[in-house]
């Protein structure tokens, strides 16, 4: 959604950068060199500043490596952090000498909805990739679509593959304490340096929360604009089309919030970068890779982006010696809550 005339005051946005930038946008021609890093240069047009950031590839997408974070969210205490702390039942002390500034550093900021569309308006906020800083469209908050194909990339998609997989390791940040959670535990790999923290969100406005705690153990609480939820026990990230979460399993919602959560930035590679296109027949029983210029065959359609796409790439198109057909990652994703 586009915010016309929207005029918002940001705190905490580093000064104009005196840098040039490529533009306009120019289609590669060639396709996209799997570069261990991406630099990133995002720009806001309407304050005219410019941040650095650093992308990385998963699969067939361009992932930023920490949330935006140059525009100050809705500030917090520590206060605030203790109280979820001890209505998760969680040792206060484990982040005694942990700042609300460094929590806010590795685990937020945490944005409003007005902020989040702020960043979705993009004749204000855009993206040069690259080290030739090309200014490259694509770039936004991810779709449900594009969460989904994400946490195919992650073993079999549950949440314990999803959780290690993309998960921070232990004692890499300030927040990330081995005992704190089992968030932090022995077998995260943060493998494609995603550096994904559970930082859980907050609520928009007063309301009574019920806390699962197990399934014989129940807690009602009344919370207050800004309290926190999940934080160090879920990931919760707002997407153009709803909100994709990882707590007692890897899910996306179709529904659009309010609540104030940390913001992720993607990019899907485009079919030339790729060096190909992917269809799937209507049986869904064979993919097929053709040029990216290729249309679709008869009984042929491309393959959507999302659990299918995301195992295919994981299990079949990346893998020299594939040991799951086509037939098993289907039924692998449609086993798969939504």
């Amino acid at each position: 959604m586009k915010l016309d005339n929207f005029l918002l005051i940001l705190l905490g946005f580093v000064s104009c950068s005196d840098e040039e930038f490529e533009g306009p946008l120019v289609p590669p021609v060639s396709p996209y060199e799997n570069a261990l890093n991406t630099p990133l240069v995002f720009v806001d047009n309407l304050l005219n500043t410019s941040t650095s950031y650093n992308a990385v590839r998963i699969g067939e997408y361009l992932w930023i490596d920490s949330n935006i974070n140059h525009y100050a969210g809705e500030s917090f205490s520590k206060e605030d952090i203790n109280l979820i702390l001890k209505r998760y039942r969680i040792d206060t002390t484990l982040l005694k000498n942990v700042s609300a500034q460094e929590i806010n550093k590795y685990c937020g900021p945490y944005y409003d909805r007005e902020r989040f569309e702020y960043l979705e308006d993009r004749d204000i906020c855009v993206i040069y990739e690259g080290k030739n800083k090309v200014l490259t469209s694509g770039w936004g908050a991810p779709s449900n679509s594009d969460v989904r194909q994400l946490f195919a990339m992650c073993g079999n998609a549950t949440e314990q593959d999803v959780r290690t997989t993309l998960t921070v390791k232990a004692g890499s940040n300030p927040v990330a304490k081995a005992g704190l959670t089992y968030w932090f535990g022995p077998n995260n790999t943060n493998k494609y340096r995603l550096n994904l923290m559970p930082s859980g969100a907050r609520f928009n406005g007063s309301q009574v929360w019920k806390l699962n705690h197990t399934l014989n153990d129940v807690e009602y609480f009344n919370v207050e604009t800004g309290d926190f939820y999940g934080f160090v026990e879920a990931v919760v990230i707002p997407t153009w089309d709803g909100r994709a979460s990882i707590d007692d399993y890897p899910h996306t919602d179709p529904t659009k919030y309010w609540h104030w959560m940390p913001v992720r930035w993607c990019r899907k590679l485009t079919a030339i970068e790729l060096g190909y296109r992917l269809f799937i027949n209507k049986a869904q029983s064979e993919i097929i890779k053709l040029t990216p210029n290729a249309s679709a065959p008869g009984g042929y359609s491309e393959l959507p982006n999302g659990y299918i796409r995301g195992f295919y790439v994981q299990f079949i198109l990346n893998n020299p010696n594939p040991q799951k057909t086509v037939a098993q990652i289907v039924a692998m994703a449609k086993s798969l809550y939504q």
